[in-house]
């Protein structure tokens, strides 16, 4: 059976929510809360262990790449293993290493231990970052309605928390291992509690989770259609790749702000990455997708633009990235249900498709990005982002999904 653009992924079997899937959805999203703290503390925290590992551009890339290995490992893997436990047991497994390698960090002894310490925080990532998902589009089904802009913007919340956290410890002459420490049990703990609430808030008793089609085959037109979104989300994703990881450091190195201006200039990234995620849904909504992919698309265009030209100004810098975070917000949201509303009944494997090619480029672009700055400049780095983004806003000016 071939899938078609005009079936819908999601169905809707009931106008109510009942408790069962609110609470599912709660706990649900503490996931992506524990994920998005790691995350941010993560990001906030590379220009201090760049500088105390003393690590230069073009190390800290091979650094950045063995995080990309690790999450791509399990992200393409991960549904072997979905066969044979639950995916919440899988987010908590991948919440455990991952804080775990997060807590390690500071106690590299060497720049191969931080490589292997680094790869394995992947493998804990990939495994949780997928797993979650799972989850939130199973809890999105069994509500009849999109809502993965609402889990994602839980994941940019967690993030500001974790890059707030990792400022203000910096800012009060706090060490990395405190930063990572706090971050690392975070993470664990909100995990722990999330698994534990989830298989404890009832089994959904609809059948939603039937709506997939078996063969989940596509025709031509729509496998090409689908290729297309994923090149589209491997551009978004390396360019909110390299903004995650590289942002502070450009902040740091290029505007003359010191470390905890750089965790602070993350987390106004992230705070606007958050705050439109919320609105995303109703914009969607209003305007349709493309044309949403579009502007905002622009608007990040926009703003690498400015952070380029006036990079030794800071406030103008701290100014642009914000408004970039803005204009990131739902590029990937956007991206997703696109994928899920042409792969219709076979709404899983499309998303498959286009979430692997997308955090291909979210996984893989950092790491590149720190060549480029080492042969270049972080210039140059943001300029390739710049380019990306161009690219997709008029790819998306010429494509209607």
């Amino acid at each position: 059976m071939n899938a078609t653009p005009e079936r819908i992924a999601i169905v809707n079997y009931s106008s109510t929510i009942s408790p069962a899937i609110r609470s599912s959805r709660f706990f649900c999203s503490l996931f992506f809360l524990g994920a998005g703290v790691g995350i941010g503390a993560w990001a906030s925290s590379l220009p201090v262990l760049s500088a105390q590992m003393e690590l230069d551009k073009a190390q800290l890339g091979w650094i950045l790449i063995g995080f990309a290995l690790g999450a791509i490992v399990m992200m393409t893997n991960i549904g072997r293993l979905a066969a044979i436990a639950p995916s919440s047991v899988l987010s908590l497994l991948g919440s455990l290493t991952f804080g775990a390698a997060l807590l390690a960090l500071p106690y590299a002894g060497g720049t191969y231990w931080l490589a292997l310490i680094v790869f394995f925080a992947g493998i804990g990532f990939g495994t949780l970052d997928v797993s979650m998902n799972i989850d939130a589009s199973t809890v999105e089904r069994h509500m009849g309605r999109q809502a993965m802009s609402s889990f994602h913007a839980v994941f940019s919340f967690g993030s500001l928390i974790g890059a707030f956290v990792v400022g203000q410890i910096l800012s009060n002459g706090g060490a990395l291992a405190v930063c990572l420490g706090v971050a690392g049990l975070g993470v664990a703990a909100v995990a722990v509690v999330a698994c534990i609430g989830w298989n404890n808030s009832g089994r959904f008793d609809d059948p939603a989770d039937s709506i997939e089609a078996t063969d989940g085959k596509f025709d031509n037109a729509i496998r090409k259609h689908l290729y297309l979104l994923g090149g589209l989300a491997f551009l978004g994703m390396l360019a909110e790749g390299g903004m995650m990881d590289w942002s502070a450091i450009y902040i740091v190195t290029r505007s003359g702000g010191a470390e905890s201006t750089g965790a602070y200039g993350f987390a106004a990234f992230a705070t606007m990455m958050a705050t439109g995620r919320l609105f995303g849904d109703a914009i969607v909504k209003r305007i349709g997708q493309m044309p949403m992919l579009r502007y905002c698309t622009i608007v990040c265009a926009g703003s690498v633009f400015t952070m380029i030209l006036m990079g030794g100004n800071l406030p103008v810098v701290l100014i642009a990235l914000a408004i970039c975070g803005l204009g990131l917000a739902n590029v990937v949201p956007t991206l997703f249900a696109a994928a899920g509303r042409a792969g219709g009944t076979s709404a899983a494997r499309a998303m498959s498709i286009v979430t692997t090619m997308g955090y291909a480029g979210l996984l893989l672009g950092p790491g590149l990005l720190g060549f480029i700055a080492q042969i270049s400049s972080l210039v140059g780095s943001l300029s390739v982002i710049l380019m990306a983004f161009v690219a997709v806003s008029a790819s998306a000016r010429s494509s209607e999904c």
